[in-house]
């Protein structure tokens, strides 16, 4: 069941991810073909990447947190509409040196239809339309 105790941790992990993207180094994104092709489908550069990512709310989350298979921490899940297409967001809070970096494992067009089980509770108010 999904609480409002799950916002929470959506919402501080947004705001922690944000606070380290925007006082550290940036978001690291990660030079997947996948990414990069999807970024030159959708006409926009690794600068409007960044912005629509930085722009990610609860309402754009899909998964997670889960942990990341190949190195320590976990991974959320989200998902944006650009243009006419679904973007799929994989983002992780990274330690390099004991520091924390803002990552950006997958920002793609979706290969399956994501679900967003906050979309129409934040849309409407938590009403049923």
């Amino acid at each position: 069941m999904i609480t409002g105790k799950k916002k929470k941790s959506i919402s501080k992990f947004l705001t922690t991810f944000k606070q380290i993207a925007t006082t550290g180094r940036g978001i690291d994104i990660v030079s997947r073909g996948k990414n990069l092709r999807s970024l030159a489908e959708l006409g926009i550069t690794k600068r409007n990447c960044i912005d629509e990512i930085l722009s990610l709310s609860v309402a754009d989350y899909c998964e997670g947190p889960e942990p990341d298979t190949d190195r320590p921490g976990e991974i959320w899940k989200f998902g944006k509409h650009i243009g006419d297409k679904e973007v799929y967001i994989k983002l992780k809070i990274a330690r390099v040196a004991k520091k924390p970096i803002a990552k950006c494992l997958s920002f793609h067009i979706a290969e399956y239809s994501l679900c967003f089980p906050f979309k129409e509770d934040l849309e409407t108010g938590g009403r049923k339309k």
